[in-house]
C-alpha cells in the first residue's frame, strides 16, 4: 500500500503521518516536518522517475510506503503518476487543501466557475491560452513559468 498524504497551504503534516512506512517520500521541506519512523528511508523528490523506481522496489516486497505532498495530490499532483505506475488501488490518498481552493479563499472569491491549469513542469502556452480564452483562471506556476513569464505573455492582450 502507498499512502498518499498532502497537506493544506499553510497547514503543517501531522507529525505522526508516515508511522509504519518503511519509505518515505516527499519534498525536503515535508520531511523536515514529520517525525521520521525509526529505520525508514527516505527520497527526497526531485526528478520524479527515480523516486518511482525506488517506490517500485518496495511495493513489489509489500513494503509500507508514504509519500508526502502539498495541497490535494490528486490535483495536479503526485497522484496521477503513482496511479499510473501502481494502480489506483494500490493507493491510500489523503487529500489536503489544494493551492487554488486556498488562494480563492484568501480573496473571497468562488471558484466554480473557474479554469485551473498547470504551468509546473508543462508548456506555459497552453495556461497562455486559457487565459486568453476564459475570464476566470487559476494557474499553477513552476520555475521558469511563473507570473513574470507568464503576465509578459498577456500583456499584448490587455489582460
Amino acid at each position: 500500500m502507498i499512502t498518499v498524504v498532502g497537506t493544506g497551504t499553510g497547514s503543517p503534516l501531522p507529525g505522526d503521518v508516515a508511522v509504519g512506512a518503511e519509505l518515505v517520500v516527499g519534498g525536503r521541506r515535508h520531511l523536515d516536518a514529520v517525525r521520521l519512523p525509526e529505520g525508514a528511508r527516505t527520497v527526497v523528490l526531485g526528478a520524479l522517475a527515480p523516486a518511482l523506481d525506488t517506490v517500485a522496489e518496495y511495493v513489489a516486497k509489500g513494503r509500507p510506503v508514504t509519500v508526502l505532498a502539498s495541497g490535494d495530490p490528486g490535483f495536479f499532483g503526485i497522484v496521477r503518476a503513482l496511479a499510473e505506475r501502481f494502480g489506483p488501488e494500490r493507493l491510500d490518498v489523503r487529500a489536503g487543501v489544494s493551492s487554488v481552493a486556498a488562494a480563492f479563499a484568501r480573496a473571497g472569491l468562488p471558484w466554480d466557475d473557474a479554469v485551473v491549469a498547470s504551468a509546473h513542469g508543462r508548456d506555459l502556452r497552453t495556461a497562455v491560452n486559457l487565459c486568453r480564452a476564459y475570464p476566470k483562471v487559476a494557474v499553477l506556476t513552476g520555475p521558469g513559468a511563473g507570473p513574470a513569464e507568464l503576465g509578459a505573455a498577456l500583456r499584448s492582450d490587455g489582460r
